[in-house]
């Protein structure tokens, strides 16, 4: 792979490309690189300078290095939240991770996990959930059986 990945907006028929629409992958931090396993496979970033406000939904993985304030479906994706990241909202993913400050429910089909640097205020619903030593969290937890997963 070389050192310069293009991105173009969707749809975008002009093969021209301005130094603006370039990014060296020397410059995309390490925290949103994927592992070579999961190369391929579509992921979002929200960026730790944006803010955003109202219903967030995807259809591939999503990393929050920024705020997000109002909803989180992920449907079968993945959420990750990075140390600098802030959620004040309910969420519903296949898998969660949490590095950074959540204020509300979670809700997984698959589990939840709450890293060292992870701080959450809120309900946990999963069919397994691994809180790690040094994390803080504060709520309940409900544990699911993964046959029961559309009942939250």
């Amino acid at each position: 792979m070389s050192d310069t990945q293009i991105m173009k907006s969707p749809g975008e028929d002009n093969p021209a490309l301005t130094e603006s629409q370039v990014i060296a992958l020397r410059d995309v931090p390490d925290s949103v690189r994927k592992a070579p396993e999961m190369a391929g496979e579509p992921i979002s970033v929200i960026g730790e300078t944006l803010h955003f406000k109202g219903e967030l939904s995807a259809g591939e993985d999503l990393v929050i290095e920024g705020r997000v304030e109002g909803t989180i479906n992920q449907g079968k994706c993945c959420l990750t939240v990075k140390p600098k990241g802030q959620i004040i909202a309910n969420v519903n993913a296949t898998k969660i991770f949490i590095e950074g400050k959540v204020t509300g429910d979670l809700s997984a089909t698959v589990s939840v996990t709450v890293r060292e640097s992870g701080v959450v205020e809120g309900n946990i619903v999963a069919p397994r959930v691994a809180i790690t030593e040094g994390a803080m969290f504060n709520g309940n937890i409900r544990m699911r059986n993964p046959r029961d997963a559309g009942d939250a």
